[in-house]
């Protein structure tokens, strides 16, 4: 029987196994290459005359003043909040590259750090989403500036009376600045915030992860946003698999192979999921990144996968 064949009716299930150096090694080295050429890979030069970017600023630059002005400041605000995104996410995808080769092995936090970098990935496409109008842009940018001030100011409550005094001055300063740019405010029949309407597009507080992750993924990734929540709230139903794996040799939770490979899918998709929006956006052309990405994650996958239907894992 040679290396590719299984025997009749056995399952392949060639990374249900446990992590090993040799393997970690190789994992962490195929998200460092592709982290790296994720990062690098953006052209030099400004945003390409016609791109939904321009398109954008051209649209809020035409309008009468001051609100012409409030709205190019919330812009410039929804943009520094993608970079700051996309930062975040290599962030998290450099923690996980550490992550894989610990000793003792990783059980499942490898799958906690793929679900931050898919979340700032997933914030960063929702902004500049290039299928969307201007004002649809500004509505999603508000409802979230909103919620993240709600965030703070229930953060300063507990620090003390400075913090929940600035804390205050900045819920002011958002209201008036959206009320600046003309962007109004909607709400339920009970009077509560819901969310905020521009030019006659509408968007909530706060999106739904979970379908956003379903529609703006790549396709050769499966959905796997409830996974990553089974490992990061501590679901038993996940968590336990780790203790079963353990349970023959004593050794506790166990790890495998699997749960790597599921994160380096997640932390892969997500990068090529932000630089095909910040194409699309900007108008840049990153055609040769995304190649040599798609060529990278294919090697990657058949690289690994033969490490460990070898035993090598």
């Amino acid at each position: 029987m040679t290396d590719d064949e299984m025997p009749e009716g056995e399952a392949v299930r060639p990374f249900a196994v446990p992590i090993t150096g040799k393997f970690a090694e190789a994992a962490a080295g195929v998200l460092k290459s592709y982290r790296e050429k994720a990062e690098n890979g953006f052209p030099d030069g400004a945003p390409a005359e016609g791109s939904p970017f321009m398109t954008d600023i051209e649209t809020m630059t035409a309008m009468a003043e001051p609100e012409a002005t409030a709205r190019r400041s919330l812009h410039s605000m929804l943009i520094d909040i993608v970079g700051l995104s996309f930062d975040t996410a290599l962030d998290h995808v450099r923690s996980l590259e550490h992550d894989i080769v610990r000793d003792p092995a990783p059980v499942w936090s490898p799958l906690v750090s793929a679900r931050a970098v898919l979340e700032s990935c997933l914030f960063l496409e929702y902004l500049i989403d290039p299928s969307i109008s201007c004002g649809l842009r500004l509505a999603r940018c508000a409802g979230l500036w909103r919620k993240d001030t709600d965030h703070a100011a229930k953060a300063a409550r507990v620090f003390g009376p400075e913090e929940h005094a600035q804390a205050a001055h900045m819920d002011a300063y958002v209201t008036r600045a959206l009320a600046e740019a003309k962007v109004v405010e909607r709400r339920n029949a009970k009077g509560t915030l819901v969310g905020y309407e521009v030019d006659g597009d509408t968007a909530p507080l706060d999106f739904s992860i979970t379908e956003r992750a379903r529609t703006a993924l790549p396709s050769w990734i499966p959905m796997p946003y409830g996974l990553l929540s089974g490992a990061a709230h501590s679901r038993p139903w996940m968590t336990d698999r780790a203790r079963m794996a353990g349970m023959d040799t004593g050794s506790g939770l166990v790890g495998e192979a699997a749960t790597v490979m599921t994160a380096l899918m997640v932390a892969m998709a997500s990068l090529e999921m932000s630089l095909r929006a910040w194409q699309g956006y900007f108008g840049c052309d990153l055609g040769e990144t995304l190649t040599e990405l798609e060529g990278h994650f294919r090697h990657g996958q058949l690289y690994l996968l033969a490490m460990a239907h070898a035993g090598e894992s």
